[in-house]
């Protein structure tokens, strides 16, 4: 069972130049308890994804138009994206559907303390009482492994380091154990060992409160630790999908492949690392047909004329590419 759909997802933002195709009739499902990956370089439409999927996008600038946007909740309810109020989107994240973002600072109220922060969260959706709320917020932040809660929790957050912090945008965003919990590129500002440890405290909650997970992410080692299933965006599109052993294993599209090349092996011994060719075209300057085609050293006429659909290759793979993907690795980029 789906626990989030999406079937041909428009987003576009007003500009004074016009319109910027953000993200361009991408199909995304998350099953229950899954773990699902969005995975693709800076500007590729990730984030704006997941904001559209909490309804986080300010119309205007942003526009959103699906086919099927929804949510099922635990109790079966569909829930349509695109229809609902600012007010019944408030009763359905945290109780329903959580995300944790990329900068924690940004998010953090920095005239509230840690403790207020958590405990509005029982106030409001568990009409808790205060002191109620309170042994609630202490025990959630016991819970990420945050260390003297009780002290922690009187602190403002330019007080905690950003991996103190991340924790406790994990403990607001599992208190109430959402059936979909969202995590935007939540490692990036954070070192490589705090890195693994909220790594793993995420993939902890999930599996202890039986949690759906869609992660997104540029960093395909974090696919690889934390997915089972990745659909790879670029320009706006879904260029490839499906389980992500057999992506990582045997990239099908050119895209995918150089992302993996990009990835230095640690027991190998390189001149150089490998680089994509050029830069992500401006979303409001694609290229005619494939949006890869400037960057891809497989392009043909019809590549730069006509965008590839997304082929069907069978068990939940999927490829948008015109090239023969049996002899695609012949030679490397």
């Amino acid at each position: 069972m789906n626990v989030l759909e999406a079937r041909n997802l428009k987003i576009l933002f007003r500009s004074e130049e016009g319109f910027v195709r953000a993200v361009e009739g991408v199909d995304i499902t998350v099953g229950e308890g899954e773990k699902v990956a969005i995975v693709g370089e800076s500007g590729c439409g990730k984030s704006v994804t997941s904001l559209a999927c909490m309804k986080l996008l300010n119309t205007p600038p942003a526009y959103v138009a699906a086919d099927k946007f929804c949510f099922i909740s635990r109790d079966g309810t569909v829930h349509n994206l695109l229809e609902k109020t600012e007010n019944e989107m408030l009763a359905l994240r945290a109780e329903e559907m959580a995300m944790i973002f990329q900068d924690p600072s940004s998010f953090l109220n920095p005239v509230m303390t840690i403790g207020q922060q958590l405990d509005e969260i029982f106030i409001y959706h568990r009409q808790m009482r205060p002191k109620e709320a309170r042994a609630r917020s202490i025990e959630m932040m016991k819970r990420v492994g945050i260390p003297d809660p009780e002290m922690r929790a009187k602190q403002y957050p330019h007080e905690l380091s950003g991996g103190l912090k991340q924790r406790i945008l994990i403990a607001m965003a599992t208190s109430l154990s959402p059936r979909l919990l969202i995590a935007d590129e939540p490692t990036t500002a954070l070192d490589v060992t705090i890195q693994a440890q909220i790594l793993g405290l995420i993939r902890e909650r999930c599996e202890h409160e039986k949690m759906a997970l869609l992660m997104i992410t540029h960093d395909l080692g974090v696919v690889r630790e934390m997915a089972d299933r990745v659909y790879v965006m670029y320009c706006g599109k879904i260029v490839e999908q499906g389980r992500v052993d057999e992506i990582l294993k045997s990239p099908k599209h050119p895209y995918t492949k150089a992302l993996i090349d990009t990835i230095p092996d640690l027991d190998e011994k390189v001149d150089r690392f490998v680089q994509i060719p050029h830069n992500v075209p401006h979303p409001m300057h694609k290229p005619a047909g494939c949006y890869f085609s400037n960057r891809c050293s497989y392009c043909t006429q019809l590549c730069r004329k006509q965008m590839p659909p997304l082929f069907d290759r069978g068990e939940g793979r999927k490829v948008r590419c015109y090239y023969d993907t049996e002899a695609l690795w012949e030679k490397s980029f």
